[in-house]
């Protein structure tokens, strides 16, 4: 027993078991600093909905509904039939269908606002200042178009509207400047959570590291793996983490979506913010998914690595194919690769690593491609390593088994 758990078994599960607790926060804060703080790359994100029809139809409905009752056009129209029809049953049959046709038209002019590039110029001014607000949020600053009511985080859309109806108002619609637009009562709720202060005082700790916290987790699974005695037995618990936390998180975004649609309703603005969450969190759900494939590789690997009858069996058809291959290579290549066979193979690891999480975003595509890499080049360093003494066959069979 003492053996088996020394100081580097108990070094290496306490590495490890810190390194499992922080992937949800990494993951998660990273994507937060990559989309939330990084003000460029939340633009580029929302941005290109400005031309989405669901957002265009959704601010479009709320800002005609704004305007069509503030203006009562039905009224106006039954004291413009006054003047020239002093038979009331027919000015309340005619009012109606010629109220309704105007309120119509103002549909029509606010549509062509909204699908012109004003409204673009309008969306990107908004998103700019909700980003801000989001910050000033994570912050506890009690400013901004975005705001903490209870538990709630709400959107305070009162700008929004005035902005596009400034734009109505320009493209020729004058009556829609006789619409007084409140202050108050425009906000909408995103989003409710008891957590939202743990939220703040997790972001006040961890905002000097966000972009570099993946990297971390990474060198401590690293080392975690490298003080380890029997190496391939974590690597497959690391990618049984892996998976577990991705799967946890994508149903809990899944649930946490469900429950905001419940919420919003699925007309107007909360048509627009619906849209609006599902491009926003694209980013976090394909980085999840990267991490459930990345899991699926880990564990397929530390099976393979492992000490099961079948994996051996498979790694010994394996090996014996690559090193068949490796014949062809020039003895002095073979030499060097085989005399820093194991460096090398610590060195492509760590380099792979580093460039997915440290370099961009982590997505499906970049874990795959990036796998398939380090796939072949283990695959070349394992044909490089051809055994051509008997000594030198036993050595290696002990160090794939450590």
């Amino acid at each position: 027993m003492g053996r088996r758990w020394g100081v580097r078994s108990i070094a290496s599960l306490l590495i490890f078991l810190l390194a499992a607790l922080l992937t949800p926060v990494a993951v998660i804060g990273n994507w937060g600093h990559r989309t939330v703080t990084d003000a460029e790359q939340y633009i580029a994100t929302v941005g290109p909905l400005a031309s989405d029809p669901i957002i265009q139809q959704a601010v479009g409905a709320e800002v005609t509904k704004v305007i069509v009752e503030k203006i009562d056009t039905t009224a106006l129209v039954d004291s413009f039939l006054g003047n020239f029809v002093n038979n009331s049953a027919i000015n309340e049959r005619l009012s109606g269908p010629i109220a309704a046709g105007v309120n119509g038209l103002i549909g029509q002019a606010v549509d062509r606002v909204l699908a012109s590039p004003a409204f673009e110029a309008v969306w990107i001014k908004a998103n700019t200042a909700a980003q801000k607000s989001v910050m000033y949020l994570l912050e506890g600053n009690p400013q901004g178009i975005i705001q903490r009511n209870g538990d709630q985080v709400v959107l305070d859309t009162t700008s929004l509207l005035k902005e596009v109806q400034a734009q109505i108002v320009a493209s020729g619609l004058t009556i829609a400047a006789n619409v007084t637009i409140p202050d108050t009562g425009n906000q909408v709720v995103l989003f409710e959570t008891p957590l939202l202060g743990q939220i703040q005082t997790i972001y006040s700790f961890t905002s000097p590291i966000l972009q570099w916290l993946p990297l971390l987790v990474a060198a401590l699974f690293a080392l975690s793996i490298a003080l380890a005695r029997r190496r391939p037995r974590v690597v497959l618990t690391l990618g049984i983490v892996l998976a577990v936390t991705a799967i946890i998180l994508l149903l809990s975004m899944s649930s946490a979506e469900t429950i905001a649609q419940d919420k919003l309703n699925a007309e107007g603005l909360g048509l627009a913010l619906i849209a609006f969450w599902t491009t926003f969190f694209s980013y976090l759900v394909g980085g999840l998914q990267a991490l459930l494939l990345l899991g699926v590789f880990a564990i397929v690997t530390g099976w393979f690595a492992g000490r099961s009858r079948y994996a051996a069996i498979l790694r010994d058809h394996v090996c014996e194919g690559l090193h068949e291959l490796g014949a062809v290579i020039p003895p002095v290549i073979n030499t060097f690769v085989r005399s820093y066979s194991l460096f090398l193979r610590w060195a492509v690891a760590l380099v792979l690593v580093f460039i997915l999480t440290a370099v961009s975003g982590m997505s499906v595509v970049r874990v795959f491609w990036l796998t398939a890499l380090g796939v072949l080049l283990f695959a070349a360093i394992e044909a490089c390593n051809r055994p051509d003494r008997e000594i030198y066959a036993e050595a290696s069979v002990d160090e794939v088994s450590i």
